[in-house]
């Protein structure tokens, strides 16, 4: 009899989460199994149920949020350039795995919210929320309601991720649309 084959469970997770994105909750243990060489009962020792590999290969990791706002960049309107750039990167590849994970219907909310930190999205918005008010504070510019301009910055390039995933806009990588958003957003900013 052959040894069997090791696999450590990072790669078994990078297979799985290649099938699930493919094909969905409809994605096979067995087709991951013959994807990364190793028989069904090694997944299922490890993970006991598909709803388990499942939740598993598809939680996006968590982050820090304040490495998403680029306070590195002194001039105002470029870091939120950059920010705008690392936000819709973040977006593109968590929303693909959250759609999944919502449709499931063996993985309920309270599945998700123990293993990952539900509020993340707002976490970024008050990253950045105090990116705008030490930028004000600076005299950088200026903003009556920090809290709400973050939260529509976050909101439109979640909205351009979405877009870009069901193929609107003929497909286009909206990327190009953030130096607008920014300008949209720098009007009601701009120091006095």
């Amino acid at each position: 009899m052959g040894r069997k084959k090791v696999i450590d469970d990072e790669t078994l997770l990078e297979h799985a989460r290649a099938v699930f994105l493919r094909r969905g909750a409809f994605g096979s243990t067995k087709e991951i199994a013959e994807r990364a060489g190793i028989s069904e009962a090694v997944i299922f020792k490890r993970y006991p149920t598909k709803a388990k590999l499942f939740l598993a290969a598809l939680l996006p990791p968590d982050i820090d949020p304040t490495s998403l706002v680029a306070n590195e960049i002194e001039d105002p309107r470029a870091a939120l350039q950059a920010t705008g750039e690392r936000l819709l990167g973040y977006f593109r590849e968590v929303i693909p795995s959250a759609m999944h994970l919502m449709s499931n219907p063996a993985i309920t909310m309270a599945d998700i919210a123990s293993h990952f930190d539900t509020g993340s999205v707002d976490s970024i918005a008050k990253a950045l929320t105090a990116f705008l008010e030490t930028r004000a504070a600076r005299g950088q510019l200026r903003t009556q309601a920090p809290m709400a301009s973050a939260s529509l910055f976050v909101a439109g390039l979640h909205s351009l991720a979405l877009y870009e995933m069901m193929g609107l806009h003929g497909g286009a990588d909206m990327g190009h649309a953030i130096p607008h958003f920014v300008d949209a957003l720098w009007s009601g900013l701009a120091p006095p």
